[in-house]
C-alpha cells in the first residue's frame, strides 16, 4: 500500500500539501459564507423568508469553514518534515465540531432538495405549508444531529498520542469512524435520490412551460421567484454530489476494499473536500442573487420593480387622458354654428380657450 511505500518524511510532505488547499478552500468558504450571512442580517436580499433555508445553509457552512481553519491551522503549524506528534486533546475538541457541521450542512441540503420536491410534485400542498417553519424544522433536526456527533465523538475517543498521523481517522475511536463512513455516506445517497426527483420534475415543468407558451403577469412574478429557487436548489444538489456523496463513497469503499483508511494516506483530503463544496456552495447563491444582493440593488428589486410597473401604467392612462382631452373639443365643434362669428379666424390657443 502506499502507507507502507513511502516513509514518514513524505508522508508528510503530503499532509502539508493537503492542509495548505484545506486552508485556502476554508477561507474562500468562510469569507463567501460570511458575505451571505451579512446580506440576510442586514435585509439585503429580497423575499429572505422564502429563502431561509439558504441562510441556514450558508451558517452551516460558515461554522464548517471556521471550525476547519482553527483545526486544520493548528495541523499546519505544528507541521515538521521529520517527526509529527500531536496533543490528541487539541485534535479531538477542534474537530468534534467538523464532523458535526457537516450533519448540518447534509440536513438542510436534503431539506432544500424536499422543498423543491414539495413545490413541483405537491403544489397545492406546497402554498399552505409556512417556509419560515420548515426551515427553522429542517435546522433544528440539523442540531440534534450535531450534538449527537459532538458528544459521540468527545466521549469515545481514545485521547492517545499517535506519532505521523495528522488526521482524525488515528485519534477517534474506530466505532465513531465507522459510524461517519456509513451515515455520510447514506445521507450522500439520499441527496442522489432526492436529486433526481427535483431533476425530472423541473425537466418535466419546462417542458410544460415550452407548450402553454403565454403567461400572466402575475405568472411571470411566480414563474420568476419558482426559477429562481430552482437554480440555487440544483446548483446547490450538483455540488453535495460532486464533493460530499463521491469523497463519501470513495472513504468507505476504500476501506472496504483495503482495510486501510484514506486519510491515513492522504490526510485530511475529504474536509477539503466539504470544504469546496462550502465555497462552491455560497458562489452559487451569490451568483443567481447577483442583481439583488446589496444595499442599492435591493432597492432596486423591492421597490422600483413595482414602481415601475405603476409608472408605466401612470404613463399609458396619461397618454389616453390627454388623446380624450384633445380630440373632444374637435368632435364638438362639428355640432356648434359660426355664422354669426367674424371673418376672423381664432387661433388654436384661443379655440382651445373658448372650450
Amino acid at each position: 500500500m502506499l502507507i507502507d511505500t513511502m516513509n514518514s518524511s513524505q508522508m508528510a510532505v503530503i499532509y502539508l500539501v493537503t492542509e495548505l488547499c484545506c486552508l485556502t478552500a476554508a477561507t474562500l468558504s468562510f469569507v463567501f459564507n460570511a458575505y451571505i450571512i451579512y446580506c440576510f442580517w442586514r435585509k439585503k436580499i429580497p423575499a429572505a423568508d422564502n429563502l431561509r433555508l439558504a441562510l441556514y445553509l450558508a451558517i452551516g457552512d460558515f461554522g464548517y469553514a471556521a471550525a476547519a481553519l482553527i483545526h486544520i491551522g493548528y495541523l499546519a503549524i505544528n507541521w515538521s518534515n521529520e517527526w509529527l506528534d500531536y496533543n490528541p486533546y487539541i485534535i479531538i475538541i477542534t474537530n468534534c465540531f467538523l464532523p458535526a457541521n457537516l450533519k448540518i450542512i447534509v440536513v438542510v441540503s436534503c431539506s432544500m432538495a424536499l422543498d423543491r420536491c414539495l413545490a413541483i410534485f405537491f403544489p397545492v400542498v406546497y402554498r399552505q405549508l409556512s417556509k419560515s417553519y420548515f426551515a427553522n424544522c429542517a435546522m433544528a433536526c440539523g442540531y440534534c444531529w450535531f450534538t449527537f456527533d459532538f458528544l459521540f465523538q468527545l466521549l469515545t475517543a481514545p485521547l492517545k498520542r499517535m506519532p505521523n498521523c495528522a488526521t482524525m481517522a488515528c485519534f477517534v475511536h474506530r466505532t465513531f469512524l465507522l459510524y461517519v463512513s456509513y451515515s455520510n455516506t447514506i445521507a450522500g445517497l439520499l441527496i442522489v435520490v432526492m436529486s433526481v426527483f427535483v431533476f425530472a420534475g423541473i425537466q418535466k415543468i419546462s417542458q410544460r412551460k415550452s407548450q402553454i407558451g403565454t403567461q400572466t403577469t402575475t405568472g411571470v412574478k411566480t414563474t420568476s421567484v419558482f426559477r429562481q429557487a430552482n437554480r440555487i436548489t440544483v446548483g446547490i444538489l450538483f455540488c453535495s454530489l460532486f464533493f460530499v456523496t463521491i469523497p463519501s463513497l470513495l472513504v468507505t469503499g476504500y476501506e472496504e476494499v483495503t482495510g486501510i483508511s484514506l486519510f491515513a494516506e492522504l490526510g485530511p483530503f475529504y474536509i477539503c473536500a466539504i470544504l469546496v463544496n462550502g465555497f462552491a456552495d455560497g458562489l452559487v447563491f451569490v451568483i443567481v442573487n447577483r442583481k439583488s444582493m446589496g444595499s442599492r440593488h435591493r432597492t432596486l428589486s423591492s421597490t422600483q420593480s413595482s414602481n415601475s410597473v405603476i409608472d408605466r401604467s401612470r404613463q399609458i392612462y396619461l397618454v389616453r387622458l390627454g388623446a380624450k382631452n384633445t380630440v373632444a373639443p374637435l368632435r364638438r365643434t362639428s355640432n356648434l354654428d359660426f355664422s354669426h362669428v367674424t371673418p376672423h379666424k381664432p387661433s388654436i390657443v384661443q379655440q382651445h380657450d373658448q372650450y
